[in-house]
């Protein structure tokens, strides 16, 4: 969950310098959401996200 997080501080922070022009939906404070998924599901499984991805594909591996 940490590296969750600082990924997403530092997507913040390019953001908020205009270094990113997508916009951005972060999941900061909802970390535990995606990595409780990831880990009840099986490596085999398969994980689609379409709004604040950033965790869940990050939790997945």
């Amino acid at each position: 969950m940490l590296r969750i997080r600082r990924i997403e501080e530092a997507i913040a922070d390019k953001y908020s310098e205009q270094k990113m022009r997508c916009p951005t939906h972060l999941s900061i404070g909802q970390e535990g959401v995606a990595v409780g998924v990831a880990e009840a599901i099986s490596k085999e499984d398969m994980m689609v996200s379409n709004h604040r991805a950033h965790a869940h594909y990050l939790a997945k591996g």
